[in-house]
């Protein structure tokens, strides 16, 4: 299968935090990866990114060969594709997953 999610030179910068510095990585459909890093490194801020929650300062996300970065993208369909489970997964505690 061909790369399903690319990162080209993403980056996202938090006042004078640089959280993504010109991430470059490229995922294979069917492919499973694991990112893993201490506490303010920049995972959850990635996650953000891919769902569009977070805006790139700079770089480039391709899903399937789309640009999701490019501001006219319809980023409802995008999220209706790839889907996160936040850290505090109890967001709304009246709510269950069920």
């Amino acid at each position: 299968m061909g790369i399903l999610v690319s990162l080209e030179r993403v980056t996202v910068v938090h006042g004078v935090a640089h959280v993504l510095d010109a991430l470059t990585v490229g995922v294979l459909g069917g492919q499973r990866i694991g990112v893993v890093g201490r506490n303010g490194g920049g995972k959850s801020t990635l996650l953000r990114c891919l769902n569009l929650l977070e805006v790139v300062d700079d770089g480039t996300i391709t899903l399937a060969g789309q640009d999701i970065t490019d501001p006219r993208v319809n980023a409802d369909h995008v999220r209706a594709t790839v889907g996160i489970v936040f850290q505090a997964f109890n967001l709304f505690p009246h709510m269950t997953v069920l």
